[in-house]
């Protein structure tokens, strides 16, 4: 929480109460002219100390003297430093115009949830509604003055759980002598953030600082009057996967060494609780291919109770190394040693594109379960192929791409099934994935497959997922950019199309086009998923970020609404592997088929054979294809 810093301005001496940290922070950041240098210091610090993701304190960018400028110097020094702002804190106020300029600032730096006060919650609720609905955004109403638990109720309300509910400050609740952990407990359906803060007892005798005198001296997290463990504990043991932000703000010290003690502290506990849930008997699981995204895999499987880390293997054995350093497990020194490892249940294959089938093969002729990474092959005949000799072998073949079963894609779903657009008539899918080697320090094996192969394939997943088998395909596609430099200034060239359009026609009736690029990039108004049906259309900003914005329009009139709040942040890459490890314990068919992968592979295949034959390409009729929500 970067309020943690309130009291800096002032040389931790606030002893004035919160306005005096609140007015010299809004002054010291608000200049423009020196608004990048200072921004850019304290999201450093914020850096150094461990975190990923930012609870942004609206005195460190306020909505009521934020420029444009502003705006954009604060969204490029987040994305450099891949820092996510989980929430916008503070209080939205005093009137409707307020509160949507602090949501204007939130959408255009991609925050999902306002965390704080807003007085339009008692004086004009429906236009606090409407305007979170308009923005795609959720409030998340701070307790501060409630002495119980209904008042905090009654401040929140009934109805519209999907846009208002709590960001639960755990140190008021003490402080107003609440009993933390029924709060809690009474809070979790509608907990859109927490606040997780410890505190001092009140003490005996005044201290010159408003919030000690009162009992809400902040402290390190387990130092304090605040069950903060019991409160990790139960909140993820009983299913909450919202935030947790690491709040701490002293009138007169620096809260930095304790901030950080206090996020390994919360880490640990996450971890125990984890633990605790965890089966007797997880899956092992071996990476196979330690590249770009290989942490983010390893990050989450650790956070599975029923799926356990053995290991990784990598052809350099240093990116191995590595892997396991930082996520544990072992190296495995090749293939064959990962194949021999009776502990191994499942291979999570993350090697490069052109590998894959060979990779699969070899692991399902040793017994072994595999989730892989897309494609499943690159040919349909090797994908089709795989589908087959895991089903001789009665073992389980899962594939990438699994962001078809994000929250936000499934409320979609849902959406378009229960007709509540009409019949659904018309797709359009953008693929603008920009110059890979402007970020990958590989984009070979990228640019080797294509922009179908490698990221085309989302939506086309996506797609036959929801509406079934396709008739028919047309493609169009050229290379645009041949001539490249790696990010070491190396040139090489690319030699398969790396911009490729096509027009998929579906055995239900829908017509969809998808468009592709290695060239445009993320900045084009180009961009999401749009679902046209009879009578309105669903929008989703993105088709592959599981919390993305998603609308409905009605009508002719196409303004968006929104319909959901959607907690996981990102995209869970290793989602589909999490699916296969319970549908083995529970002995039921997992959602990412392999059979579902190869479909995909056969209509990307048609798509190019169209694509440079210059013709439409039908595709044959499969029996018994079984996809997994068709519509």
């Amino acid at each position: 929480m970067s309020a943690n810093f309130v009291a800096r301005e002032i040389g931790y001496k606030m002893d004035s109460g919160w306005m005096q940290g609140d007015d010299a922070t809004n002054a010291w950041f608000s200049p423009l002219a020196t608004y990048e240098e200072r921004f850019a210091a304290m999201l450093d610090e914020v850096c150094e100390l461990g975190f990923k993701a930012i609870d942004l304190w609206a005195a460190h960018l306020n909505y009521a003297w934020a420029t444009p400028a502003h705006i954009a110097i604060a969204k490029r020094l987040l994305e450099e430093r891949e820092l996510r702002v989980a929430s916008y804190a503070g209080w939205f106020g005093p009137g409707a115009a307020e509160f949507e300029a602090a949501c204007l600032l939130a959408r255009a730096l991609d925050i999902p949830v306002l965390g704080g006060l807003s007085p339009l919650l008692e004086t004009d609720r429906p236009a606090l509604v409407s305007i979170l609905r308009k923005y795609g955004l959720v409030l998340g109403y701070e307790n501060h003055p409630e002495t119980s638990i209904e008042q905090i109720q009654k401040m929140i309300g009934e109805g519209d759980e999907d846009v208002v509910g709590v960001a639960l400050d755990t140190g008021w609740l003490a402080t107003r002598g609440i009993d933390v952990m029924e709060g809690v407990k009474a809070f979790l359906p509608r907990l859109k953030h927490v606040h997780l803060k410890d505190v001092e007892a009140k003490p005996e005798e005044p201290t010159g600082f408003e919030f000690k005198d009162m009992g809400h001296g902040t402290c390190a997290h387990g130092e304090g009057i605040v069950p903060i463990q019991e409160c990790v504990n139960y909140l993820i043991t009983n299913g909450y996967r919202g935030e947790l932000s690491i709040e701490h703000e002293p009138e007169d010290f620096d809260p930095r060494p304790d901030t950080k003690k206090s996020l390994e502290l919360v880490q640990k506990w996450i971890a125990e609780a984890v633990q605790d849930t965890a089966p007797e008997d997880p899956a092992g699981v071996v990476i196979v291919g330690c590249g770009n995204i290989a942490d983010r895999y390893a990050d989450q499987i650790n956070s599975y109770p029923h799926v356990n880390l053995l290991g990784a293997q990598d052809i350099d054995t240093e990116r191995a190394e590595k892997l396991t350093a930082e996520f544990g497990g072992k190296v495995y020194k090749s293939l064959d040693e990962v194949l021999a490892d009776s502990e191994v249940d499942i291979i999570v294959n993350l090697t490069i594109h052109f590998v894959h089938a060979e990779i699969i093969r070899k692991c399902l002729e040793a017994g072994k379960h595999v989730h892989t990474e897309k494609p499943l092959a690159t040919t349909s005949k090797e994908a089709w192929e795989l589908v087959e000799l895991a089903e001789q072998k009665g073992l389980r073949l899962s594939s990438a791409p699994t962001t078809w079963l994000g929250e936000a894609q499934q409320t979609a779903l849902r959406m378009i099934r229960s007709g509540e657009i009409g019949t659904p008539r018309v797709a359009y899918a953008e693929v603008n994935w920009g110059r890979i080697e402007s970020w990958h320090p590989n984009p070979g094996p990228f640019y080797d497959v294509g922009i179908l192969y490698d990221v085309a394939v989302y939506p086309i997943t996506l797609l036959t997922a929801w509406f079934g088998p396709v008739k028919k395909v047309t493609g169009a596609g050229k290379v645009v950019y041949p001539n490249r430099k790696t990010k070491e200034d190396v040139p090489f060239e690319v030699t398969v199309e790396d911009w490729a359009s096509a027009v998929i026609e579906f055995e239900c009736g829908l017509m969809a086009r998808v468009t592709g690029s290695f060239y445009v990039d993320w900045s084009t108004r180009q961009q999401g998923l749009e679902i046209h049906g009879d009578d309105g259309c669903v929008v989703l900003d993105r088709w592959d970020v599981f919390e993305t914005g998603l609308y409905k329009s009605e009508g002719r009139d196409l303004i968006p609404q929104v319909l959901d709040e959607f907690p996981a942040p990102g995209i869970e890459f290793a989602r589909g592997l999490s699916d296969l490890a319970y549908a083995l314990r529970e002995d039921r068919p997992h959602k990412t088929s392999g059979a579902h992968a190869a479909y995909v592979v056969e209509i990307i295949e048609a798509i190019i054979t169209s694509m440079r034959e210059g013709r439409p390409v039908e595709l044959p009729t499969r029996e018994n294809l079984d996809l997994p929500a068709k519509l």
